[in-house]
């Protein structure tokens, strides 16, 4: 059997690593991931996210299951609902949304299924 040590992986928000996040339609928004254990060939797994103040995501809707835990931060989706650091949110597949932050965020994301970029007036 294998040693544990050689099966983990440890990220940190305190790291190195971090990437931009591409969003179609928002090329400059200050949006940050960092991968854990996500495929974006299947759209599974979990990442690390950094919004900066004032940023936001692009509409988009879920084709499996999205759950978010906030960690540090504020974020709003379209609707008007603020969650705060410590909600832990679960969104069902066929969500569709988009979000900002006033004050940046931390976030931990797990996704169970693709995403798909769509029309602002589709929300």
């Amino acid at each position: 059997m294998e040693q544990l040590q050689n099966r983990r992986s440890v990220a940190r928000f305190d790291d190195t690593g971090f990437i931009r996040m591409r969003m179609d339609g928002l090329p400059d928004e200050q949006v940050w991931w960092k991968n854990v254990s996500f495929d974006e060939e299947t759209g599974q797994g979990s990442y690390l996210m950094k919004m900066a103040p004032g940023t936001r995501s692009n509409p988009h809707i879920h084709h499996g299951p999205e759950e978010f835990f906030v960690l540090e931060g504020d974020l709003t989706d379209h609707d008007g609902f603020c969650y705060r650091s410590g909600d832990f949110v679960s969104l069902a597949a066929g969500s569709s949304h988009c979000s900002h932050t006033e004050a940046g965020c931390l976030l931990l994301v797990t996704h169970r299924g693709a995403t798909e970029s769509i029309q602002e007036g589709a929300l």
